[in-house]
C-alpha cells in the first residue's frame, strides 16, 4: 500500500514539473524542446518533479495515518490517492499559470498570450473534472470506476497534452531596411531624470511638508501627473519601456536578470514567478546574469535622435551596458563597480575619451565618514539589534552611487552639451526597500522606538539631498537665474517608474524564511509613477490624466520636433504641453524607428561582476 501511494506521489509530482515546463515554453517563445531539452530535464524537470514528489508523498502518507483501519478505494486501480494527489498537483499548477499570465501579460507575445490563457483554462478545468469524479465516488461508492478512473486519466493527460498542442511556433521578425534621414535642428533641449521609488502621493507629502523646495519649484510651474507602471516592476523593462514607447513583448527586455541553466548554453528571458526560483539559484541549479543593450531588440530614444543628427548622453539607466556607439555618451550602470579598474571602466563608457575625467569622480563608500551618515541618520541614539546592513545600504548602494553618477554625469554633460540629456538616481528606490518600516512604523507593530528615532526621518531626509541633486541636474539646464524654470528652448523632465508601499504581512513572513528580513518596502503591486515636466512649451499647472510609462518616448520626441512612430504603444502627453507649443508645431508621424540607420550596440561579452544592487526579488 505505501509502495504504491509513492507512486501516486510520484505520478502527479511529475505531473506538476511537467506543467511547469510547459509554462517555461510559454514565457520563452523562442525555446525549443528540441534543442534545449537536456538541461531542461535536469535543471528544471528533475528539481520540481522531486519537490512535487516529496510534498505530495507527505501529504499522501498522512493522510494513510489519519485513516489506519480503513483501506480507501482507488479511483485509478492500483493507484490510491491517484486523483487526489493529481488534484492537488493541478491546483497548484492552474495557480502558477494564472499568476504568470498576469504577471508576464506585457511581456508575453499576442499569439502566445492567448495560447497561455487558453492552457490557464484548460489547467483549470482539469482538477474541476478530478473533484467531479471524486464527489461521484463518494455518493455512489458501489459504482463501477471504469468511466471515472478513464476521465481522471483523460483529465491528467490533457493539462500537459493541451498546452503543448496550444503553443504556437513563433515566426522570425521581417529584417529590417536601413534608411538615413536628413539632420535637424531639435525644437527644444530636454534633460530627463530618473527617480524611481517614488510615487504622485509621496511627492505631494514631501512637498507639502517642505523636504523638497527643488521639487516644489517645478512643481509650481510645470505639468504633473500619475505615471501609470508595468508588471513585472523591474528597472530594465520599465526604463527600456519608457525609451522605446513599446512593451516588453515587443523590445524584448523583460525581466531584471535572465536565467541559464547551469553550465549549459541555455539561456532563457524569465523563469515563473512563484515557482521559488530563487531557492534554484541558492542551490547553483540556476545562474543569472544582468540583461545587456544587446538584449533590447527595438530602437531606443537616443537611436531616433541620432537618426536625426541630434546627440544624447545617457548615464546609468538598466540595461546599458555595453555603451552603445551612439553620437554623445553613454556611461553605463555597471561603471561604480568598475571604475577602479582603467581597463574594465573603459567598457563602460562610450567614448572613453573623458575617462579619467570620469574616474575621478568616483565616490568610493569608504570616502563616505560617519558625519555624512549623520545627515540622514540621527546617530546619538542608540539601537539594540545590528542594524549595520540596513546603513551599508544607505552608504554603499545609495548615496555613494548616486553622488558618483551625478558627479561623473555633470562632467560629461559639460564636455559634449547634447540636446538631450538623460541620467537615473536609484539611491531612494534601495532605501525605500529597507527603511520603510521605519518611515511607517504603525504598518508594521515590530519597530522598536529608538530605531524610529534613529532611522524615521531617513527616507525624508534623502529625499531632500536628492532633491538637491536634481536641482543641480537642472541647473545644467542652463535655467533662468530665480525664476525656477529652465530658460527658452529647455524643457526638464523628471519621471518615476514606480511608487513604493509598505511590504504586505504575508511577504514579511516569507522573505524572512529566505533570509531577507530587512525588506520592508516594495513596488511589485506595481503603484504608479509620476511625470513632472516643467520648461519652454509646458503649461504650467497642467495635469497628465491616464498617463503611463508608453507615453514618455512619444512625448519627448514630438517636443524635440521628431515625428512620432506608429508603432509605438503610447501617445503624446499633449495635455501638458501649452497651445502656442502645439499651433506652432503640428505632430508628425513616421511608420517605424526600425530601419534607421543607426549601429548597434557590440556584441561584447559582459565581464564578471559582483551583483548589482537589484531592486526586489
Amino acid at each position: 500500500m505505501i509502495s504504491r501511494t509513492l507512486a501516486s506521489a510520484a505520478l502527479a509530482g511529475l505531473l506538476f514539473a511537467l506543467d511547469f515546463v510547459v509554462l517555461v515554453l510559454f514565457l520563452n517563445p523562442d525555446f525549443s524542446l528540441g534543442r534545449d531539452g537536456l538541461p531542461v530535464l535536469t535543471r528544471l524537470l528533475l528539481p520540481y518533479w522531486a519537490i512535487g514528489f516529496l510534498g505530495l508523498a507527505v501529504a499522501a502518507l498522512l493522510a494513510l495515518l489519519g485513516r489506519p483501519s480503513r483501506r480507501p478505494r482507488s479511483i485509478v486501480e492500483g493507484l490510491p490517492f491517484f486523483a487526489s494527489l493529481s488534484f492537488l498537483s493541478l491546483v497548484a499548477s492552474a495557480a502558477l499559470f494564472w499568476f504568470n499570465l498576469w504577471s508576464y501579460r506585457f511581456s508575453v507575445p499576442h499569439e502566445f498570450l492567448r495560447a497561455l490563457a487558453l492552457s490557464s483554462v484548460t489547467v483549470s478545468v482539469a482538477p474541476l473534472l478530478l473533484l467531479a469524479v471524486g464527489v461521484d465516488a463518494l455518493l455512489f461508492p458501489r459504482r463501477t470506476r471504469g468511466p471515472g478512473s478513464a476521465i481522471a486519466v483523460l483529465a491528467v493527460a490533457s493539462a500537459v497534452v493541451v498546452p503543448l498542442a496550444l503553443r504556437p511556433v513563433p515566426l522570425p521578425p521581417p529584417p529590417a531596411v536601413p534608411v538615413a534621414l536628413e539632420p535637424i535642428l531639435p525644437l527644444r533641449r530636454i534633460t530627463l531624470l530618473g527617480v524611481d521609488g517614488l510615487g504622485p502621493k509621496q511627492i505631494r507629502e514631501l512637498i507639502a511638508r517642505g523636504h523638497a523646495p527643488e521639487l516644489a519649484q517645478m512643481f509650481r510651474h510645470g505639468g504633473f501627473g500619475p505615471l501609470a507602471t508595468l508588471r513585472p516592476t523591474e528597472g530594465p523593462p520599465l526604463w527600456t519601456t519608457v525609451f522605446t514607447g513599446q512593451l516588453p513583448r515587443e523590445h524584448g527586455v523583460k525581466s531584471f536578470a535572465r536565467y541559464r541553466l547551469g553550465a549549459s548554453g541555455t539561456v532563457f528571458d524569465v523563469l515563473p514567478k512563484g515557482a521559488l526560483i530563487g531557492l534554484l539559484e541558492k542551490a547553483g541549479v540556476v545562474s543569472t546574469t544582468p540583461v545587456t543593450s544587446g538584449d533590447r531588440k527595438r530602437r531606443a530614444l537616443w537611436n531616433a535622435l541620432n537618426a536625426f543628427g541630434v546627440d544624447a548622453g545617457v548615464v546609468r539607466f538598466w540595461g546599458t551596458y555595453p555603451p552603445e556607439p551612439l553620437g554623445g555618451f553613454m556611461l553605463s550602470h555597471f561603471f561604480h563597480l568598475l571604475a577602479t579598474d582603467p581597463a574594465r571602466a573603459a567598457s563602460t563608457l562610450h567614448p572613453p575619451d573623458l575617462l579619467p575625467e570620469v574616474r575621478a569622480k568616483l565616490v568610493r563608500p569608504a570616502d563616505l565618514d560617519r558625519a555624512r551618515l549623520s545627515e540622514f541618520a540621527d546617530l546619538s541614539v542608540e539601537v539594540a539589534k545590528d542594524t549595520a546592513p540596513v546603513e551599508r545600504d544607505l552608504l554603499e548602494r545609495a548615496l555613494a552611487p548616486d553622488l558618483t553618477y551625478h558627479r561623473a554625469g555633470a562632467v560629461l554633460r559639460a564636455a559634449y552639451d547634447p540636446p538631450f540629456f538623460a541620467a537615473s538616481y536609484y539611491g531612494l528606490d534601495v532605501l525605500g526597500h529597507s527603511f520603510t518600516r521605519y518611515a511607517k512604523p504603525d504598518q508594521f507593530g515590530d519597530v522598536r522606538p529608538e530605531e524610529v528615532r534613529r532611522y524615521g526621518a531617513l527616507l525624508d531626509r534623502y529625499a531632500a539631498f536628492l532633491s538637491r541633486l536634481l536641482g543641480e541636474a537642472a541647473r545644467g539646464a542652463n535655467p533662468q537665474k530665480g525664476s525656477g524654470q529652465p530658460r527658452p528652448g529647455e524643457i526638464l523632465i523628471l519621471v518615476s517608474t514606480y511608487g513604493m508601499e509598505p511590504i504586505p504581512l504575508r511577504r514579511r513572513i516569507l522573505e524572512a524564511l529566505l533570509g531577507d528580513p530587512t525588506l520592508s518596502g516594495t513596488h511589485s503591486g506595481a503603484p504608479d509613477g509620476f511625470i513632472l515636466a516643467v520648461g519652454d512649451g509646458i503649461k504650467a499647472g497642467a495635469v497628465a490624466s491616464g498617463a503611463s510609462l508608453l507615453d514618455v518616448a512619444p512625448t519627448v520626441l514630438y517636443l524635440m520636433g521628431l515625428p512620432v512612430a506608429r508603432d509605438m504603444e503610447g501617445r503624446v502627453l499633449i495635455e501638458l504641453v501649452d497651445e502656442d507649443f502645439t499651433r506652432a508645431n503640428p505632430l508628425t508621424f513616421i511608420r517605424s524607428y526600425e530601419s534607421l540607420a543607426v549601429a548597434q550596440p557590440p556584441a561584447r561579452p559582459l565581464p564578471d561582476l559582483p551583483p548589482l544592487p537589484d531592486e526586489e526579488p
